[in-house]
């Protein structure tokens, strides 16, 4: 099982936290740890559901539900936390330009922000949801 996506979103993650400059240090590790842990779990708990219905075929209905709803739970354990941390940041950023053209364009910005974000949790919840 591949979990190239997942460490690859984290990637994005932490690029975003780290590099934002209206965040204090001890909130960015806390976020790093935040993220770590969930994304140990996540795992653990999907190999689990993984290896139990091993070899298995056709592959049972207990495992969609079981799998299913474990990457739902873990897409809000990833998802609204990252939610909030975004517009902490663009609040800021809007907050720290005095131009209204700068503003314009944050709030514009904020249209394909929003999308990607969106096309990401589908993504995640459709890539480890609903595969064998």
């Amino acid at each position: 099982m591949g979990y190239t996506g997942l460490f690859v979103m984290l990637a994005i993650i932490f690029l975003i936290v780290i590099s934002n400059r209206h965040l204090f240090w001890w909130i960015k590790a806390t976020i790093a740890v935040y993220y770590f842990v969930i994304s140990y779990i996540f795992i653990t708990t999907k190999n689990k559901i993984d290896k139990q219905y091993e070899n298995i075929l056709p592959v049972p209905d207990a495992y969609w539900d079981k799998n299913s709803g474990w990457v739902n739970t873990m897409v809000g354990y990833y998802f609204w936390p990252l939610a909030v941390i975004l517009l902490f940041i663009y609040y800021k950023w809007y907050r720290s330009v005095q131009s209204r053209i700068a503003k314009g364009w944050i709030v514009v910005s904020f249209i394909p922000a929003t999308a990607i974000f969106l096309i990401i949790t589908f993504f995640f919840g459709f890539g480890y949801g609903y595969r064998p």
